[in-house]
């Protein structure tokens, strides 16, 4: 992961981004759930393989599986889906509170995280 700055963006492009970057994500899940369900309904599958757990302080912990199985799968997407979901309530909070600054000529400051906007400085002026 990686961070950048755009040091004078407007807000309409940003919002323009935000919206980009959401339809993105829906497809994102979309995609997941294609996959997901084609996970549960293979035949070929075990319900459930060897488990190792490494336990770091003060961090998501590691979950290693000998072997593919459903609990594999559904613990991976599962952990999946609740970045995503972290994610889209980032960009749903954006789009609601740009969305009222869009249309103003505003510019701002943006801080990402990879490509999620982390920190927006609102310039009111030019000067």
């Amino acid at each position: 992961m990686s961070s950048s700055v755009d040091v004078n963006i407007s807000i309409d492009e940003l919002y323009r981004r935000v919206l980009e970057n959401k339809r993105r994500l829906i497809g994102y899940v979309e995609n997941l759930l294609a996959v997901y369900d084609k996970v549960n309904s293979a035949d070929n599958l075990p319900e459930n393989s060897e488990r190792i757990v490494i336990d770091i302080p003060n961090s998501f912990p590691i979950i290693l599986y000998k072997s593919p199985s459903r609990r594999a799968y559904q613990e991976l997407f599962s952990k999946a889906l609740l970045f995503l979901k972290l994610e889209y309530a980032i960009y749903e909070t954006l789009e609601s509170r740009l969305g009222k600054l869009k249309g103003y000529d505003l510019r701002a400051m943006v801080r990402y995280f990879s490509d999620v906007p982390t920190t927006i400085v609102i310039m009111l002026s030019n000067e």
